[in-house]
């Protein structure tokens, strides 16, 4: 009996879940990023802009979806290295910070949670209508009480919560092992990976889980794109591939919030078309590969042997000892497939 992870019988939309717009920092306007990205593919934009929760429904049709969503900050004054003797570095860019991506579950969620009057208070005098903007009053600092207060505010009032760009950030294992309440860890932000290659960061994701604080976190990929200039050229990179019976608000949001999802780089991203576990075999159907990886929760790890060749199936025992296990696509471009970690108990019959 096939026990599916990825189903073909499922739509699988590809979605943005990082991208700025006119509405904080960014080029486009919500409408151009909305034309832009369909044009590429892509079925679900998250309107993530800075401190700012909007609702983008308008925009919302049966071919596209805008996910009511944002980007918080907190920083610190604190400096992440120690300059050697002599050197000399303006200060913001050895400050440690930490921008979390919020995406709200219910689409006409406004409500800024962790949040105090200063950030409306800074928006309004860059010109934004902050009108009928509301807040919990509670001001976030960069300690890790605040931080797991900040994510469990946001949860509370109904928010999934991801870690963004990790590096970018400048944060390290004491920034983020501890953490609780996460849903999903950025592995891929494509607008930094582009500038600094640091960002493709699945080890990352590997370190979090095996802490024991954050098992059932997910992970995920975004662009991040500003659009500076009007260029594209750090969008459509990172995506987030979402399984759900149609493009709808409340199935999107519950197909997200349950891991139903992968995550794939690239302007054409590889394919994973289905996964399952059948007599005790985890099974992959995807788009050409060069390479088909199982990484258990240890030093468990396995690969598809293809001789140089593309294959677009592979099979592999499923191993106790793995405990959880996740799998990565590979394409002849460098191109990344990844799901999330599931758990071998889950699957494994005697």
């Amino acid at each position: 009996m096939k026990k599916y992870i990825i189903s073909p019988e499922l739509n699988w939309y590809r979605a943005n879940m990082h991208c700025h717009t006119t509405v904080s920092d960014g080029h486009c306007t919500p409408a151009e990023i909305k034309e832009a990205y369909k044009n590429m593919g892509y079925s679900i934009v998250a309107y993530t802009d800075h401190e700012i929760i909007r609702e983008h429904n308008d925009l919302t049709d049966d071919t596209f979806l805008a996910i009511t969503s944002s980007e918080f900050s907190i920083n610190t004054a604190e400096l992440a290295f120690k300059l050697p003797e002599g050197g000399n570095m303006e200060a913001w860019r050895a400050r440690k910070t930490m921008h979390l991506g919020v995406y709200a579950k219910d689409k006409n969620n406004l409500f800024h949670p962790a949040t105090d009057e200063g950030t409306f208070a800074w928006w309004k005098s860059q010109g934004r209508d902050m009108t009928g903007a509301e807040c919990d009053g509670y001001t976030r600092e960069y300690t890790l009480e605040s931080i797991n207060e900040t994510v469990k505010r946001l949860n509370d009032h109904g928010f999934l919560v991801a870690l963004n760009h990790p590096n970018w950030s400048l944060n390290d294992m004491n920034d983020y092992l501890n953490i609780e309440g996460l849903w999903s860890l950025e592995i891929l932000n494509y607008a930094t990976e582009r500038i600094s290659g640091a960002e493709y960061c699945p080890y990352i994701y590997d370190h979090m889980v095996r802490s024991g604080k954050n098992i059932n976190l997910f992970c995920n990929m975004g662009d991040d794109n500003h659009n500076r200039g009007g260029s594209f050229d750090h969008s459509f990179g990172g995506s987030t591939i979402i399984g759900a019976s149609e493009l709808e608000y409340g199935k999107v949001m519950e197909a997200l919030e349950n891991g139903n999802f992968y995550c794939a780089s690239g302007k054409n991203p590889p394919k994973i078309n289905s996964l399952y576990v059948e007599d005790n075999k985890i099974k992959i159907d995807c788009s050409p590969a060069t390479d088909i990886f199982v990484t258990g929760m240890g030093r468990n790890f396995r690969f598809a042997p293809t001789e140089g060749e593309e294959i677009t199936h592979a099979e592999f025992p499923l191993d106790r000892q793995d405990i959880m296990f996740r799998v990565t696509v590979r394409d002849k471009y460098g191109n990344n497939a990844h799901t999330h970690y599931y758990k071998v108990e889950d699957f494994i019959t005697e």
